[in-house]
């Protein structure tokens, strides 16, 4: 009886019917589309967000606290000062080796050039390497910031070669020693050929670099490196994460270790790297952070008003509908059916609708989903699998809500009021 009820009440006022259906689908596919586009390119707007540069950095245990007095460095003289190349590739060796998306060796010196001091970076460009676990990758300042603009090219250190002799040259330092690509200045007593001018709107334009292993040959400082630029896929730090892990419960620390904070990150190099300190660059961390949130909020904030304007739908034609069979609910109190049996009887004939929007919305909600994807992050978006039901769910939720209103008023009602006003 419960079910024949049911199917002849949605028979009834089809176009209302349609309406219901028709909000929630709309409502459940604009939330579905921002939901599974926001899951499935939060990487790529993070590897995005890579192009801002390195948000670690490597140095020294040593170095990492210099004690100077007067003028005069007290760090113990039996320190090793400088990080050994061939253990930086460890740093692919932590927990979190695939959020790693590119490291940068760099050794630090300074030369003469026309009466100017100039800071001179020996770096790996694009350098091919051997990663821990026997693979072959590629990693330098090149990943680590495709935004630089080099006018001119890169120098090409795929292999070691400690007799190239190729720079590239900040974009203020070049102004000032008017070097364009091809001029040649002399390091060290040695001619180097400009390859490039590189313009980052930052210190690196007052700068020289060079290949790693040169640096080190013209220095005497072979196999050493001064400082790691690390470049990581990072959640944004919440309150949880500026917790002192030194204070957390094992529950805790095992939760802080397992998610990639760009603290915990920096935490495991340092275990891969015990002569090392790692350090986040919060200028990049968090502007990182604050982006991602943003489009997160944004994301979050659209969806919700998708369903908020369905819900409000259903809610106005429920009202129509009770209204307009108030009589049929003032017959069934008076027969003697308590009000949740004929709660139960709405709220069914609403959930069939929602189902029904839900099911048209998920659909719409992953196709839409792929054109986000690819018109605003350039990524092909499908929808999880988990989604899907997950957006009946809400869609019935949804239309439950907005009808629960209504529905409440017309049981408060008199029966015998509401059946003489039908009379």
């Amino acid at each position: 009886m419960f079910l024949r009820f049911v199917s002849q009440s949605i028979r009834r006022s089809p176009r209302r019917k349609a309406m219901t259906v028709a909000a929630v689908a709309l409502g459940t596919a604009v939330a579905t589309a921002m939901l599974g586009a926001m899951l499935e390119v939060g990487d790529r707007v993070n590897r995005e967000l890579r192009s801002l540069g390195a948000n670690l950095v490597v140095t020294p245990r040593s170095t990492s606290l210099p004690v100077q007095i007067g003028g005069i460095d007290y760090r113990p003289v039996t320190r090793e000062n400088y990080i050994p190349e061939a253990q930086v590739p460890k740093i692919k060796a932590t927990f979190w080796q695939l959020n790693i998306t590119g490291f940068a060796p760099a050794l630090h010196a300074a030369a003469t050039i026309e009466g100017r001091r100039v800071p001179v970076d020996g770096v790996w460009f694009a350098r091919r390497y051997r990663a821990p676990d026997g693979s072959a990758q590629e990693t330098g300042l090149r990943a680590l910031n495709p935004a630089w603009h080099i006018r001119g090219h890169w120098v090409e250190d795929r292999e070691r070669n400690d007799q190239a002799r190729e720079c590239l040259a900040g974009a203020a330092l070049a102004r000032r020693l008017a070097l364009s690509p091809g001029s040649v200045v002399t390091l060290f007593g040695e001619p180097f050929t400009v390859a490039g001018i590189v313009s980052t709107g930052g210190e690196e334009e007052d700068r020289l670099y060079v290949r790693l292993e040169v640096l080190q040959r013209l220095t005497g400082r072979l196999g050493q490196v001064d400082a790691v630029q690390v470049g990581a896929l990072t959640k944004p730090e919440d309150e949880f994460a500026r917790k002192d892990p030194a204070r957390m419960t094992p529950a805790e620390y095992d939760r802080w270790y397992c998610t990639p904070y760009v603290s915990s990150i920096a935490h495991q190099i340092e275990e891969a790297l015990p002569m090392a300190v790692a350090k986040p660059v919060w200028r990049v961390a968090d502007s990182e952070g604050r982006v991602l949130e943003k489009v997160r909020g944004l994301m979050w904030l659209i969806a919700l008003a998708a369903l908020a304007s369905a819900g409000l739908t259903v809610w106005s034609v429920m009202a129509a509908t009770v209204l307009e069979r108030r009589t049929e609910i003032g017959i069934m109190q008076a027969v003697g059916a308590p009000d949740w049996l004929v709660a139960a009887l709405f709220a069914a004939e609403v959930s069939v609708e929602g189902a029904a929007g839900g099911l048209l919305g998920a659909l719409a909600g992953g196709a839409l989903a792929r054109w986000v994807g690819r018109a605003v992050f350039h990524v092909s978006a499908g929808m999880p699998s988990l989604l899907a039901p997950l957006a009946v769910l809400v869609a019935i939720t949804v239309a439950l809500t907005g009808a629960a209103q209504p529905l409440r008023r017309s049981l408060a009602l008199d029966p015998a009021v509401t059946l003489r006003e039908g009379a």
